[in-house]
C-alpha cells in the first residue's frame, strides 16, 4: 500500500510556472587551430547583481533578466572576462579569448585545459575533451582513460584481451556507463562493451563520482560515464575527419567521420570504424597468444533535427561486427588435449532515438522522451567450454522539466520502462530471464544563490521478479568564495548482476563453476543493493596567473547486497554467491593539476583503496586490487604565432600500481602454484604529436616504454587439460612494448 501511494505521489504533476523574461546563450572560445569550441563552467551574471549562473559542458546558459541592468558578465578562470550590453535579443552568441595578462612586460597565456571541471555543478564532474583524448592513441573508450587519476583501466584475463575499468575500487560494472545520457553498456555487454565506441568518435567524456541522478535511473552506484559523440548538427563540427592507426604488432584501425547538412533543419553524420589484427604474438614463449587476432567492423549513422519553434530531435542506429581468435592458435584442440582454443563472434544492432521541446518564451521549461531498442549476441568457445548468450533490450524515458515561481527553485519529473530479455547457456545449462522494470522520478533543485546548491532526487521503480525499488539521492554544494567548492552526495542504487558475462575471465580456467542459489529466478542469486555517500573539496588558486586546482575526493560504498565471485574459498572452484551486508569499499584521493610553466600542462594524483569483502567469515582485501595508485600526466605544447601555424604536442604519464593480493593457490602442487601477492610496477606512456597544415595531425607513441610484463600469467600453461590450469589471475600488463603511429586529418 504505501508503495503505491509513492507512485501516486511522485506521478502528480507539480505545474506552478511563472512567466518571466529570460536570456540564454552560449559561450565559447576560439582555439589555436582557429575552430571553436564550448566553454564549459563559465560564470555568467548581472553586473552588480548577484543573480547569475554558470554554462554546462555545452557551453550554454539561460539566465532571467534583471531589470536595474542590461550589463552582462561573463568569467573564467582561462580565458579573458568579457561584459556585453544585452537588447532585446534573447539568444546569445559570445566568444572567449585566452586570459592573456602582462606581468613586469612578459606576456602570459592561460589555455583551456583537457578535463573541464563544471564548476557551479552540484555533483564532481570532471568533462574530457577531445584536447585530452588526443594525449594518447585513444583506440576505444577502454583506452581512453590513461590520463585520468579516477578510472583504472585493466586485462581481465591471459586470454581474451578484454579489459574493464574500475572507479572508487570498485568494478566498472557499478559506474553507469551511458550514451549522451541513455543506458548503453549494461547486461551482457558489461565487460566488452568499453570497445563498442572508437575513440575518433568521441566528442568529450563526462566522468562523476558518486550516485547520480534519478533520471537516469536506479542503477550507478559509483559513479557514472557519459558519452557524448560527434553530432551531426554541430557548425563547429568537421565535415570530414579521418583517423588512421596501426602499431608494431600489426594492428590496423581506421575511422571516417562525416557530416553533411541535409536542408535548413535536417543534417545527418556518417562514423565508421575498422580494425583488424592478424599476427600472432607469444612473448613469453608459453605458448599462448598474447593478445587474440580479431577483425571488427563498427558504423553509425545518425540523423539531427532543429527548428526555431523550440523542437529538436535525433535518429541514432549503430551496427557492429566483431570476431575473435585466441588461446594457444587458430588450428583447434589437439587429441592430447595441449591446445587451448579461444573465439568468440559477437554482433550488435541498436537504434535510439530523443525528441524534446523547449517552450517559446520559456527556456526553463522543456520535455524530452529518450528510446532504444537493442540487440547483442555473442557465442564464444573458451577451450572445452561454451557460452552462447543473446540480450534483447528496450528503454524509454519522459522526462519534463520546469521551475516553481522562480528559477531558484527548479524540478524534472518524469516516467521510465526498461525491458530486458536475457537467453544464455553455459557448458549446455540455459539461464534465461525477463526484467520489465515500470519507474518514476522526481528531482528538486534549490539554487538560491551561485554559492550554494541542492539537488534532491527519489525514485520509485517496480521489478517483476525483486519488487519495489526505492532510489533516494541527494547532491549539495555549497562555495564560501570563488576559490573552494565542497560538495556532498549520499544514495542508494540498484542492478541485476549478469555472472557469466560480467566474469568471463574465470572461464579461461579449469575452475568449476557454482552458484549458491536461493531462488527461482535468473541465476538463483539476489539482486544487489548499495549505498554510497562521499564528498569533494576543490580549492582553486593562481600560479603566475594560470588557473591551478587541488581537490581531494573521499566516497565510502556499502552492500546491503552484493553478488560475487568467489576464487578463494575453493581454490579450483569459483562460486557465485550474494553476500548480505560483507562488502564495502573506501576511496581517497588527491589530485593536483598546475601550469607551472606556460604551455605545461601537469596532473598528479595519489589514491588509496581499501576493499573488503567477507569471503567464509573472514574479511579479506578484494582480489587483484591495488590499494595504492599514483598517476604523474605532463604535457607541453610548442607556442603558435598565429592560429594554424604547426605545433608540436608532447605529452608523459607515469602510472604506478601498489601490490595487489592473489587468491590463495597454496593447495595446488608445488609446480602449479601462482604468487600470493603481486610486485608494485609502473608503466610509462609517451607520445608525440606534430600539427601541420589544411588539419592534418601526425602523432607517434609507445607504451609500456620499459617493456614490463606480468611474467607468469597462466598457471599450468603446458596442460590446459589440468585442474590447475588458470589465466584469470591477472596483476600487470600482459604486452610488452608497443609503438604506434597514425594521422588525424579533419576539413
Amino acid at each position: 500500500m504505501r508503495a503505491r501511494m509513492l507512485f501516486f505521489l511522485l506521478l502528480l504533476p507539480v505545474l506552478a510556472t511563472a512567466a518571466e523574461e529570460l536570456v540564454r546563450g552560449m559561450v565559447r572560445s576560439r582555439e589555436t587551430n582557429g575552430e571553436f569550441s564550448p566553454v564549459a563552467g563559465a560564470n555568467v551574471f548581472w553586473l552588480g547583481t548577484s543573480r547569475g549562473t554558470s554554462t554546462d559542458a555545452e557551453g550554454a546558459f539561460t539566465l532571467p533578466v534583471v531589470a536595474s541592468t542590461r550589463q552582462l558578465v561573463i568569467r573564467h578562470a582561462a580565458y579573458a572576462p568579457d561584459t556585453i550590453t544585452v537588447g532585446s535579443e534573447t539568444d546569445l552568441q559570445i566568444t572567449l579569448d585566452p586570459l592573456v595578462r602582462e606581468v613586469e612586460g612578459v606576456q602570459t597565456t592561460g589555455e583551456r585545459s583537457g578535463i573541464a571541471i563544471d564548476y557551479l555543478s552540484a555533483a564532481p564532474v570532471q568533462r574530457m575533451t577531445g584536447k585530452e583524448l588526443a594525449k594518447a592513441a585513444c583506440c576505444n573508450l577502454s583506452e581512453s582513460f590513461e590520463t585520468n587519476p579516477s578510472v583504472d583501466v585493466s586485462f581481465t584475463d591471459a586470454i581474451t584481451g578484454t579489459k574493464q575499468i574500475e572507479m572508487l575500487g570498485l568494478s566498472g560494472i557499478y559506474t553507469q556507463t551511458s550514451l549522451e545520457n541513455m543506458p548503453y553498456i549494461r547486461g551482457l555487454t558489461s565487460n566488452v562493451g568499453l570497445t563498442f565506441i572508437p575513440g575518433p568518435w568521441i566528442r568529450g567524456i563526462n566522468v562523476s563520482k558518486g550516485v547520480g541522478a534519478v533520471a537516469n535511473g536506479y542503477e550507478s552506484i559509483t559513479g557514472q560515464i557519459d558519452v557524448d559523440l560527434r553530432k551531426p548538427g554541430d557548425e563547429e563540427e568537421k565535415r570530414f575527419f579521418l583517423n588512421m592507426y596501426g602499431n608494431n604488432d600489426q594492428r590496423f584501425e581506421g575511422n571516417l567521420n562525416f557530416r553533411q547538412a541535409l536542408g535548413e533543419h535536417w543534417s545527418m553524420m556518417t562514423l565508421l570504424h575498422a580494425s583488424t589484427q592478424n599476427m600472432e604474438i607469444d612473448r613469453n614463449g608459453d605458448r599462448f597468444m598474447d593478445m587474440p587476432v580479431f577483425s571488427t567492423f563498427n558504423a553509425i549513422q545518425r540523423w539531427g533535427f532543429h527548428s526555431e519553434t523550440g523542437w529538436e530531435g535525433q535518429v541514432v542506429l549503430q551496427f557492429l561486427k566483431d570476431q575473435k581468435e585466441g588461446g594457444t592458435g587458430r588450428g583447434g584442440q589437439d587429441a592430447a588435449n595441449r591446445m587451448f582454443h579461444y573465439t568468440t563472434h559477437t554482433q550488435y544492432l541498436r537504434i535510439s532515438g530523443k525528441t524534446g521541446h523547449v517552450f517559446e518564451g520559456r527556456p526553463y521549461q522543456s520535455f524530452g522522451i529518450q528510446w532504444s531498442l537493442g540487440r547483442y549476441t555473442a557465442s564464444s568457445l573458451y577451450g572445452p567450454r561454451s557460452y552462447d548468450g543473446t540480450e534483447e533490450t528496450g528503454y524509454l524515458n519522459v522526462i519534463y522539466q520546469s521551475m516553481i515561481g522562480s528559477t531558484e527553485h527548479t524540478f524534472r519529473t518524469g516516467a521510465s520502462f526498461l525491458f530486458d530479455r536475457f537467453s544464455e547457456q553455459f557448458a549446455r545449462t540455459p539461464y534465461d530471464r525477463i526484467e520489465r522494470v515500470p519507474g518514476v522520478f522526481f528531482e528538486y533543485t534549490y539554487k538560491p544563490l551561485d554559492e550554494f546548491t541542492v539537488v534532491a532526487g527519489i525514485r520509485a521503480d517496480q521489478h517483476n521478479a525483486y519488487g519495489t525499488m526505492i532510489t533516494p539521492r541527494l547532491h549539495v554544494r555549497y562555495s564560501p568564495d570563488e576559490d573552494w567548492v565542497f560538495r556532498a552526495s549520499g544514495g542508494r542504487g540498484y542492478r541485476t548482476a549478469s555472472i557469466f558475462a560480467e566474469n568471463a575471465t574465470v572461464f579461461a580456467s579449469s575452475r568449476a563453476v557454482s552458484i549458491d542459489a536461493t531462488r527461482a529466478f535468473g541465476y538463483g542469486l539476489d539482486q544487489e543493493v548499495a549505498w554510497n555517500a562521499g564528498g569533494n573539496i576543490t580549492h582553486y588558486f593562481l600560479v603566475e596567473y594560470r588557473q591551478a586546482t587541488v581537490s581531494l575526493d573521499v566516497y565510502h560504498t556499502f552492500f546491503e547486497r552484493q553478488v560475487v565471485a568467489d576464487l578463494d574459498s575453493r581454490p579450483r572452484e569459483v562460486v557465485f554467491t550474494s553476500l548480505a551486508n560483507g562488502s564495502y569499499a573506501n576511496s581517497v584521493q588527491l589530485e593536483l593539476n598546475v601550469q607551472p610553466l606556460e604551455r605545461l600542462e601537469t596532473r598528479l594524483a595519489y589514491r588509496y583503496l581499501d576493499v573488503q569483502q567477507k569471503l567464509g567469515g573472514i574479511w579479506l582485501q578484494r582480489a587483484l586490487n591495488a590499494q595504492h595508485r599514483a598517476l604523474v600526466n605532463i604535457a607541453y605544447s610548442t607556442e603558435q604565432e598565429t592560429p594554424g601555424d604547426p605545433r608540436t604536442a608532447y605529452d608523459l604519464t607515469v602510472q604506478w600500481f601498489g601490490a595487489k593480493r592473489i587468491p590463495s593457490t597454496a593447495t595446488n602442487p608445488a609446480g602449479s602454484q601462482g604468487r600470493s601477492t603481486s610486485p608494485a610496477f609502473a608503466m610509462v606512456n609517451a607520445q608525440v604529436a606534430r600539427t601541420l597544415f589544411a588539419g592534418l595531425e601526425l602523432y607517434v607513441g609507445v607504451e609500456n616504454l620499459f617493456d614490463f610484463r606480468q611474467d607468469d600469467p597462466i598457471i599450468d600453461a603446458p596442460s590446459p587439460s589440468s585442474p590447475f590450469f588458470d589465466a584469470s589471475l591477472i596483476w600487470g600488463p600482459l604486452g610488452g612494448r608497443m609503438v604506434y603511429a597514425g594521422i588525424r586529418w579533419g576539413l
